[in-house]
């Protein structure tokens, strides 16, 4: 490939990745609009029943032999756990924590990456990522500032989110190695859907027809945003995009003005700041995922 075409390879990436964010800013906005009318747990269960048929569809389409078979189904239901402890701390976080807050503290997931390697994996960081690890909790002291006034233990929320975030990451590097994504995704949505359903008739609601045609869209946003990433790895690099997936703070950012009448304090952005530059020091330090040429 030449530079040009590499240049121009790269510039489709970005784009992408910037779509990525939006998409996942937009994903979590709308979210936010429902939890205020719905109960949570419904709409979680909402949005992983419609990841689940559109996967199931996308997979029948291919007409691949053994399409739905996995080699690790115990790996996906565990995978399943966290996500599902990911989707709800957030969604519960923001029940009482601003957007943009909340998107700033989930960042915070490769810096528990960075911790939880050496147990998954053996692989030991060093000193750039120790230090991202400490700018990263600097930053969320600074956006949950403990000593103020205003400081809630629904701040938590999104860093326990963070949290089951990066262990589902792992877990999924594990289940790759066996499975493909499409199979991955298809399983974690339906043991995911599952569990929901065991517990949603306590939350049962009656959705307005406006606000079912708000949980297809939410489900659709959640499937694009992956799909877009998977899009966009074939492009460029994890080096050259993962800057501009903290751009997602800032499109959340401006929904939360736009939206919620939320605006960040000079403290908050200052953290959220900290927070993506944690992010970004622990991939300057990953190798590069490999470009189609």
């Amino acid at each position: 490939m030449s530079v040009s075409s590499r240049s121009h390879s790269h510039v489709i990436g970005m784009w992408l990745m910037v779509g990525v964010a939006f998409v996942f800013a937009s994903h979590d906005a709308l979210s936010k609009t429902l939890i205020l009318t719905l109960p949570v747990i419904f709409v979680a269960w909402a949005r992983y029943l419609i990841h689940t048929v559109i996967v199931t569809r996308v997979i029948v389409r291919e007409k691949r032999e053994n399409a739905f078979r996995t080699q690790r189904p115990w790996l996906h239901l565990l995978r399943a756990v966290f996500l599902l402890g990911d989707s709800l701390t957030f969604l519960f976080g923001l029940t009482h924590v601003p957007l943009a807050e909340s998107t700033a503290l989930v960042f915070l997931a490769p810096a528990f990456v960075t911790l939880l390697s050496p147990l998954l994996f053996g692989i030991r960081a060093d000193r750039l990522q120790w230090l991202s690890v400490i700018v990263g909790f600097i930053g969320v002291l600074v956006v949950i500032n403990p000593t103020s006034d205003g400081f809630s233990l629904w701040m938590l929320f999104p860093l326990a989110s963070a949290f089951c975030f990066a262990v589902y990451q792992l877990l999924t590097q594990l289940a790759g190695e066996s499975d493909s994504p499409s199979v991955c995704s298809f399983y974690v949505g339906v043991f995911s859907t599952a569990l929901l359903s065991l517990v949603v008739p306590f939350y049962w609601a009656s959705p307005t027809l406006l606000q079912w045609g708000m949980l297809l869209v939410l489900g659709g946003m959640g499937m694009s945003a992956h799909l877009l990433i998977s899009k966009s790895y074939v492009y460029a690099s994890s080096s050259v995009l993962a800057p501009l997936g903290y751009l997602q703070i800032l499109f959340a950012a401006v929904y939360g003005v736009l939206f919620f009448d939320s605006y960040p304090v000079l403290s908050s952005a200052l953290g959220m700041a900290l927070i993506c530059l944690s992010g970004l020091l622990v991939y300057l330090k990953r190798p590069p995922i490999a470009v189609a040429e």
